[in-house]
């Protein structure tokens, strides 16, 4: 009876050593890992196999909220788990108009903006340096024109219809048109327009505004001859019977026309390559999923901004960029305008003064 007795225990301990062992292995989550700030070092290998690959420590990044046209890529991210994917989280910041103090401060991580802006800035010996492009505009006639950068619209009362009739508008004389600031979307796109129609882009007189559709307004009473406009609401101006004038691509620059920045602080990007690096892949994969899927990207950020929208600037995927020199492609007619305008001396700026080319040299995008 005895030995029987043992013969049980026996039996009852390896099972349970059994039923353990078995609990054990099917333990696959990890225990959660604090999350570093930017500035500490961050491990794991985004390109390696997910079966065998550590898990990414997540990092997070700071930025301003972005609820207008530039929010796609950003919405994208995160509502198709691209940023989770590349270890990145996003924290926003809310709605800012001066972002570069908050990065300069360390309030935030990092921006976005216009090469002319950047390129003034680090003029001034600001150390701030971009790493990924956000839009740009098509860079062949074959993509539709709702993808691009603006369109420029003007009320049918004031009797043009083409670019060829601002020759004799107003006898040659002043064209008001809405633009607030120097060196970006709003006043380059306009001024490398009439330059390439042959006209004097000096005529342009900007006209500060709150929003596109303030603009919409103005033309409507008559207090802008021009209202620019980006895609999210080129359906409000046709809706309101406007005329479209031109739009970006008449610019003449491709894709150039419209891009913009991702940008951090030089000492950040010292700092937290891989960081940089993983946001770069990040955001780079959001806008590629965002071109291969326009319907749901435009509903996604219709949905996140609160507003119809019909069509969404066209994105930088990695490859969509003609040319060995994409920097330079991009970069350079902004410098260069900058030049002819006298707000820089030649060779004051260079493109590898304001943008590092290796993050978009090491893509890593799926």
């Amino acid at each position: 009876m005895k030995n029987s007795t043992k013969r049980l225990s026996a039996l009852l301990l390896a099972l349970l050593l059994i039923a353990a062992l078995a609990v054990t292995g099917c333990k696959k989550t990890p225990e959660a890992a604090p999350t570093p700030t930017p500035a500490e070092t961050v491990t794991g290998n985004p390109g390696a196999d997910e079966t065998t690959a550590a898990p990414l420590e997540i990092i997070t990044l700071r930025t301003s909220t972005k609820k207008n046209c530039t929010s796609t890529p950003w919405v994208v991210g995160e509502a198709q788990g691209i940023f989770a994917k590349h270890g990145i989280k996003i924290e926003y910041t809310g709605e800012i108009d001066d972002t570069l103090p908050a990065v300069l401060s360390g309030a935030n991580d990092l921006d976005v903006d216009s090469p002319g802006t950047l390129a003034l800035q680090v003029a001034e010996g600001t150390e701030i340096v971009g790493v990924g492009f956000n839009q740009v505009d098509p860079d062949n006639d074959s993509i539709d024109r709702k993808y691009q950068h603006m369109r420029f619209y003007v009320s049918p009362d004031l009797g043009i219809k083409t670019i060829e009739d601002l020759k004799t508008f107003n006898n040659g004389g002043q064209i008001k048109i809405s633009g607030v600031g120097s060196a970006n979307c709003l006043t380059f796109i306009p001024q490398q327009v009439l330059v390439h129609a042959g006209l004097d882009p000096e005529r342009l007189s900007f006209i500060g505004y709150d929003s596109d559709t303030a603009a919409i307004q103005l033309v409507e009473q008559g207090d802008l001859d021009i209202a620019g406009i980006h895609p999210p609401f080129y359906y409000l101006a046709e809706e309101e019977g406007l005329i479209q004038l031109f739009d970006s691509r008449d610019a003449g620059l491709g894709a150039a026309t419209g891009v913009e920045i991702f940008y951090f602080t030089k000492d950040f990007v010292e700092k937290n390559p891989e960081a940089v690096q993983r946001f770069v892949d990040a955001i780079t994969e959001a806008q590629q999923w965002g071109l291969e899927h326009p319907e749901e990207a435009v509903k996604l950020t219709g949905e996140y901004i609160g507003r119809e929208v019909n069509a969404v600037h066209y994105f930088f995927n990695g490859s969509n960029v003609s040319g060995s020199d994409v920097p330079g492609k991009l970069i350079q007619p902004w410098i260069d305008a900058l030049v002819d305008f006298g707000s820089l001396e030649k060779d004051q700026v260079k493109v590898g003064d304001l943008f590092d080319a290796r993050f978009i040299s090491n893509l890593n995008i799926n």
